[in-house]
């Protein structure tokens, strides 16, 4: 399907989406069309975070500080929930525990995937939309520096589509946070027409940590009804297919930023329904190499490397059993996706 788009993409540079100006200090607002005029509801800019399921925040929050190596940007123990970030977004992961009011007793894995958009003008204008082509989401939820809008593909993974309206996130969400979220509903205060994400991001670097990410960068989820999936994220969510396809073996999407964020592949006896991996971008091969090393002296092992010309990593579980991907990539462009196999795929997405 041929999609055109009303602005230009945001740009890349060393690795961090900067946001476009077009004059008054912000960015148009975004609205996708297909080649026949359709106008899809959403259009994100990138995956914002991953929110997992845990089975015990406190145990994992230290893991994902001392070994994943992001650093703590605030928990909410009443909920038992806390988040982390190296200062590219509020929270690059964020985690809930199993038995907590969020967790509602599920095992260990994903509870939802949130895709960020450009403002909250954005969000509000294509939720109604959505809700006027019959669109049916789960909730929606003011969590004071975003606004969000939560629903579900065919396999029941979660997926967020939110809007940041407090630019000086550090200031609202640090610490302990035990305050009460309102409810909200889209449209029900006047929307923020300014972008409130960081262009020019400060990150923290955890010298005593395994891993250095930068960020979090994709998300790779093994679904049964791979179809109805790629309908969702491609028709409601509004990411543009980079590579794949909804009659192929996988799917590879990305938002404006023109970057791989999520990717859809067919379950098999080996690939079971849910979160496959979790990708965290490292800033260069030497990087890579002193974490390994790292982890070795800490007697800790991966679960397996790959080198390919495209992209260089390991996959790593963490205390959970959870798949995380530690990666450098060497070629960018999505070439390499294109007639590839499943498996090399899985790597590359």
């Amino acid at each position: 399907m041929f999609l055109e788009f009303v602005f230009c993409a945001n740009v890349m540079v060393e690795g961090f989406c900067m946001g476009r100006d077009f004059g008054g200090g912000r960015a148009m607002s975004a609205i996708q069309r297909d080649g026949e005029g359709m106008r899809k509801f959403f259009q994100p800019r990138r995956l914002g975070h991953v929110n997992l399921v845990v089975n015990d925040v406190d145990r994992s929050m230290d893991f994902y500080m001392n070994v994943v190596g992001l650093d703590e940007a605030y928990r909410r123990p009443q909920v038992k929930a806390g988040f982390l970030s190296n200062g590219n977004t509020h929270h690059d992961i964020g985690m809930v525990q199993s038995d907590g009011p969020l967790g509602h007793g599920r095992l260990a894995g994903l509870n939802h995937i949130a895709f960020e958009l450009e403002t909250e003008v954005d969000l509000v204008a294509g939720y109604n939309r959505a809700i006027a082509a019959g669109v049916t989401f789960k909730r929606t939820a003011d969590h004071d520096i975003a606004h969000a809008v939560y629903g579900a593909d065919a396999d029941g993974n979660e997926y967020e589509v939110y809007a940041d309206v407090i630019h000086a996130w550090r200031d609202a969400r640090h610490g302990t946070v035990t305050k009460a979220k309102p409810n909200w509903t889209p449209g029900s205060t006047p929307p923020h027409a300014e972008q409130n994400y960081h262009t020019d991001p400060e990150i923290v670097r955890r010298d005593d940590a395994i891993f250095h990410p930068l960020r979090a960068t994709h998300a790779v989820l093994a679904v049964d009804n791979f179809e109805l999936a790629f309908d969702t994220y491609h028709d409601v969510v509004g990411l543009t297919l980079l590579a794949g396809g909804r009659e192929d073996t996988f799917a590879v999407f990305g938002g404006t930023c023109v970057e791989r964020n999520l990717a859809l592949f067919h379950t098999n006896g080996e690939r079971q329904p849910g979160l496959h991996h979790v990708g965290l971008k490292l800033s260069d091969e030497i990087d890579l190499e002193n974490s390994l090393k790292r982890l070795g002296d800490a007697g800790l092992a991966i679960e397996s490397e790959f080198d390919h010309p495209a992209r260089r990593g390991v996959f790593f579980r963490d205390i959970d059993g959870i798949r995380l991907q530690f990666y450098v990539d060497r070629d960018a462009s999505i070439d390499a996706l294109r007639g590839c196999e499943v498996e090399t795929a899985l790597f590359l997405a």
